[in-house]
């Protein structure tokens, strides 16, 4: 994540969940109130892709004869895969421009990061002090005993974390152990490869202020959160949701769309964004107005490439050019011709294909 504000934010509030839609991308239901179930002894683990893999084809904005290719982007991925897309590749070189994805971030000197500093030491702990088996009924703790023993080992101060923190290193620790990376290995690639053609790089931005980032940090420390139920859905859905993203990971290795856009994400989104909304730090930030602004921005930013650039490459997440009110679908709304999985445009030769 490269926002600074939640780069800080989502140190304590769950990098994934502050950026979670609680909305499928598809037609698909959530999985959230689905009971957990325990694959048969002899269920085979879904196998991970490996080697080079050219991921899914680009999706096409179009302004007469200018246009758009943009690059869903989905993590975690098979650690033993390689991404490399020729037509990623070309399109990328014979593009004035790079378009990355919206960002906010927090407008804060050296200074007030210096100061604040200090503070963010043990900003995981609970409040009071409490251990997980002083605040989960026997039950949950139990199921987080053998959970944490399966995919985070031997580890005493994760005991004394608040629930949601405890449950994100749950999730990122059992990621590693499924074998898949959680980082946005196109991302690296694309990046690599526009400085060395030396492409424009925008990246559209929301600036924000708090009023003191050391205040912020010590309200937070001294408040309470309701992240209990958080915490349950991660434990109930970690294992089934795995699998989940195993299948997920394969479907985008190999550019299967029709696949991706077919499978459930996780079940534990809305829970946690709750969790997060009744933080102290939601008093101070209006998350949900961020959120569209940074919409504004990005699609501004959009049509802005397409008017001026014969060729634009942007970055989204797979996620967002699914979801069925996501920036995409609004370029195609604002009357832009789109070519690519889940629009209807027909699919002409253009003389912009790479």
């Amino acid at each position: 994540m490269r926002h600074y504000f939640l780069a800080f934010v989502c140190s304590l509030l769950l990098t994934s969940i502050c950026n979670a839609q609680t909305e499928n991308t598809t037609s698909q239901p959530s999985n959230e109130n689905i009971p957990a179930t325990t694959p048969a002894a002899d269920e085979i683990d879904e196998v991970l892709i490996i080697g080079e893999q050219p991921g899914p084809s680009l999706w096409k904005v179009y302004k007469d004869d200018h246009v758009l290719w943009v690059l869903g982007t989905l993590s975690p991925l098979p650690k033993k895969m390689q991404w490399r897309s020729q037509q990623a590749d070309s399109a990328l070189i014979n593009s004035q421009e790079l378009l990355l994805p919206p960002a906010s971030k927090l407008d804060v000197g050296f200074f007030s990061i210096a100061a604040a500093a200090p503070s963010l030491i043990g900003i995981q702990k609970n409040p009071d002090g409490s251990r997980l088996e002083e605040i989960l009924s026997p039950e949950t703790y139990q199921q987080w005993l053998t959970l944490k023993e399966k995919y985070i080992g031997n580890d005493n101060g994760i005991e004394k974390h608040r629930p949601m923190f405890a449950g994100v290193e749950l999730i990122e620790k059992s990621i590693d152990k499924a074998d898949l990376l959680n980082k946005d290995m196109a991302w690296d690639k694309v990046d690599k490869l526009a400085k060395k053609h030396k492409i424009k790089k925008t990246e559209p931005s929301f600036m924000f202020k708090i009023e003191s980032l050391r205040k912020t940090v010590k309200n937070f420390k001294k408040s309470s959160m309701d992240d209990i139920p958080c915490f349950t859905q991660i434990l109930n859905r970690i294992e089934p949701d795995l699998d989940g993203m195993r299948a997920r990971a394969n479907a985008w290795s190999v550019g299967d769309v029709e696949a991706l856009s077919k499978l459930p994400i996780g079940g534990y989104e809305s829970a946690c964004y709750a969790a997060a909304m009744s933080s102290s730090i939601s008093e101070e930030v209006d998350l949900k107005a961020i959120e569209a602004q940074m919409e504004v921005l990005w699609l501004s930013a959009a049509e802005n490439s397409l008017a001026n650039n014969v060729s634009t490459f942007a970055i989204l997440p797979i996620a967002q050019i699914l979801k069925r009110d996501g920036y995409i679908t609004k370029l195609r709304d604002k009357g832009y011709r789109v070519e690519g999985f889940g629009f209807d445009a027909p699919q002409e030769q253009s003389s912009n294909t790479p």
